[in-house]
């Protein structure tokens, strides 16, 4: 729904083909330039204001599209018909409600545009404005006809384009004049996710309060409180919840609405989700996708023997069973990986096991060694201090805090790990080290930092 500048009139930004005659191109000309005096001249000398551009509109709607109400209302003084001229062209009304000058809308409708426009892709003009003006100018056109639920090919209505907007007013007025609240567009979205995709908190309240589904679901599975998490609206997702949303759906990633508040971070969202009755020891569900993993084993020449031998302290590769993705994890391990220490508290108080393992290994430690937070690691670790623990492909919690590329602490994680006991140079099913992520990775600084760490432990390796 982002406003682009109509096709005829980017036919004409780069040059101005010739009008009628010099006084219509000079009217043009200051009308393009903002120029109130030369508008005035050009109209003084009897220019054609509605000499047909070449690309069948006329100088009217470039005031509108400059958004120009002094010129908009000059060009209609001296006679400017605020139709289009071609049943193709661009409508002045239509661009004025795109652009959103209230004044500008008015003083068309006063000159007689009409206010039932509908677009080639059925986008009425009343939609346009439903999402850029005021009240005031809706119920100018909804007396002149405007269709209060008219909707595009998308099935998008009046209510959705406001919505998405962000216009709370407007999105208040429609309601009040009928507008349904839980229609959908062709997708399965209600005006409500429109709402959420505003960021404009008010929005979204008012179709709540309205009467809007707070059980909606999108084509693709998406709730209105995942919607709400998605786009941080994080007070409104708990308003949802409070006010009886279904906390066990499960997503299209297999994940119940416990498991998005604890991967959000939200202390008090996941409180909410909990006295709704939320499992804190839910597993993520997921439909099987088999892939081939390789995992290591700690497996030795000496202890192996036969056709598995390796060199001594080489990993042996080997196929393990197909695990399905994504991995299926608990809602602590979902809090530990946004290094939400206050939500794993929670947690842990309402009863989460730090004990539970996901299918390929992952700990409560692992995740939080994700997470870049030094804080999350050292509770976590509280929680399951088994920092030599192996997950699925032979990964060691090293691994995976020096893979946590972009979040706020690594190196403050890795300390601690190192401080604790953490092995730095643990062998994949790759036979790579933590320090080979570390090099691939190309941070500088966190390439000296490890490379120091190795040194400093006394550890010698061919792979840096």
């Amino acid at each position: 729904m982002s406003r682009t500048l109509p096709a005829g009139l980017l036919l004409l930004c780069g040059s101005v083909s010739a009008l009628a005659g010099p006084a219509e191109d000079r009217l043009l000309q200051a009308v393009r330039a903002g120029d109130l005096v030369g508008v005035r001249a050009a109209l003084a000398s009897k220019a054609d204001v509605n000499a047909q551009l070449p690309d069948k509109s006329t100088v009217l709607s470039w005031a509108v599209d400059r958004q120009n109400e002094d010129a908009v209302r000059l060009l209609l003084a001296a006679g400017a018909r605020p139709r289009a001229l071609a049943p193709d062209a661009i409508e002045p009304l239509s661009l004025a409600c795109e652009l959103g000058d209230a004044a500008i809308v008015t003083a068309l409708l006063k000159a007689g545009a009409d206010a039932r426009e509908v677009r080639h892709n059925g986008t009425t003009a009343f939609a346009l404005c439903a999402g850029t003006t005021t009240p005031d100018v809706l119920t100018a056109m909804l007396s002149k006809g405007a269709a209060i639920d008219a909707a595009n090919v998308e099935n998008q209505t009046p209510l959705m384009w406001a919505a998405t907007a962000g216009n709370t007013a407007n999105v208040k007025w429609l309601l009040a004049h009928g507008a349904k609240v839980n229609a959908l567009d062709r997708t399965g979205f209600t005006p409500v996710f429109f709402a959420l995709r505003s960021k404009t908190p008010t929005t979204a309240v008012a179709l709540l309060d309205a009467g809007a589904d707070i059980n909606a679901r999108s084509a693709d599975g998406t709730s209105v409180a995942e919607a709400a998490i998605i786009t941080k609206n994080i007070p409104f997702a708990i308003q949802v919840v409070s006010n009886g949303a279904d906390v066990h759906w499960v997503n299209k990633q297999g994940r119940q609405l416990i498991h998005l508040a604890a991967g959000s971070g939200s202390a008090e969202l996941v409180k909410t989700v909990l006295q709704r009755g939320g499992d804190p020891n839910a597993m993520t569900e997921t439909a099987a996708m088999p892939v081939q993993v390789a995992a290591a084993t700690p497996a030795t020449q000496a202890s192996a023997g036969g056709d598995n031998a390796t060199n001594a302290g080489i990993p042996i590769r080997r196929v393990v069973t197909p695990l399905p993705l994504p991995v299926p994890a608990t809602p602590l391990q979902f809090a530990a990986r946004a290094g939400a220490v206050e939500t794993m508290q929670i947690l842990v108080a309402a009863g989460a096991r730090p004990d539970i393992k996901g299918p390929d290994g992952m700990t409560v430690a692992m995740a939080a060694a994700g997470s870049g937070s030094a804080a999350a690691m050292a509770y976590a670790y509280q929680l399951d201090p088994h920092l030599d623990a192996i997950a699925l492909g032979g990964r060691s919690i090293m691994h995976i805090a020096v893979a946590a590329r972009g979040t706020p602490d690594p190196i403050g994680v890795i300390q601690f790990l190192v401080d604790n006991g953490a092995p730095l140079a643990a062998l994949d099913y790759r036979n790579e080290t933590p320090g080979d992520t570390v090099n691939r990775g190309g941070d500088p600084v966190m390439r000296e930092f490890y490379i120091k760490l190795l040194r400093d432990h006394g550890i010698v390796s061919t792979n840096h």
